[in-house]
């Protein structure tokens, strides 16, 4: 994995052109593979859909898991850090004034069929060429209008985040090994009482610390799923003793089943 750096997160942002963005939208497929961009923001809005494998997008506030044949909206002015494998993904970039509905938050959201074929589609008019073309300039109009329908379905893909020094060791703690996380543990990473670690916890992400950990026992299978690990292992190694309630647990997150889940990812090339 090569890890860039301020300044070659912004070369490399000038080099392809996103520090100068032009016209209502244009399409762009990043060529860098195994990389992570360091924190950074477009002044475009940028819908980020992945055709293959997975993507992580971390933000001031959450971090955001972004699998296969699904996108992520990325307001204008958001700051992101953004970890790409070595699987593609597309981009398409829209003008501020475009999405009535941007908001100021980083969003999962499901890749409809027609999303999916209109976003492979725009490709075809990258930067420069979108501009001068009145077709292209219609399309991403039309896109953008379509995205104030998309981000209403947005999926729960994400862990809050915490500057709170003790609440960012609990949370290293847990998502070092999910499955034997436990609150004790954390109250402990956390040089905290449980008291104290449970309403501190609440007051910065705004959920409890079970909620928050199951959630980031979910995304941890996502990701030892769509690398082609077996059902049964995952759900063991992240501590569920039942494969049915890791199946409920995982299927109410993601809207479908672990096996369906792996399934379509291997079949992608995911992981």
């Amino acid at each position: 994995m090569r890890y860039l750096d301020p300044n070659e997160t912004a070369a490399a942002l000038r080099q392809y052109g996103l520090d100068r963005p032009l016209g209502t939208g244009f399409a762009f497929r990043d060529p860098a593979r195994d990389t992570v961009y360091d924190w950074h923001a477009h002044s475009y809005h940028q819908l980020l859909y992945a055709i293959a494998g997975t993507t992580q997008i971390e933000t001031a506030h959450a971090h955001y898991l972004l699998p296969a044949g699904r996108a992520s909206w990325i307001p204008a002015g958001v700051r992101h850090r953004t970890t790409v494998t070595d699987e593609a993904h597309a981009s398409l970039y829209f003008a501020p004034e475009t999405v009535t509905a941007a908001g100021d938050q980083v969003r999962i959201l499901v890749a409809t069929p027609m999303m999916r074929e209109m976003i492979l589609h725009a490709m075809r008019w990258p930067q420069g060429a979108a501009e001068a073309d009145p077709l292209a300039q219609s399309f991403f109009a039309t896109l953008a209008l379509l995205c104030n329908e998309w981000l209403e379905s947005e999926l729960p893909l994400s862990l809050p985040r915490s500057d709170h020094p003790g609440l960012a060791r609990a949370m290293d703690y847990a998502l070092t090994d999910p499955g034997g996380a436990t609150q004790a543990g954390a109250c402990h990473a956390a040089a905290m009482s449980e008291r104290s670690f449970r309403r501190r916890f609440a007051e910065e992400t705004g959920m409890g610390w079970q909620p928050w950990l199951a959630q980031a026992r979910i995304l941890t299978a996502m990701r030892a799923l769509a690398a082609g690990a077996r059902v049964t292992d995952v759900a063991a190694d992240i501590g569920y003793a039942s494969l049915s309630a890791f199946a409920k647990a995982f299927s109410r997150l993601t809207g479908e089943s672990p096996a369906e889940y792996r399934r379509r990812m291997t079949r992608r090339g995911g992981g």
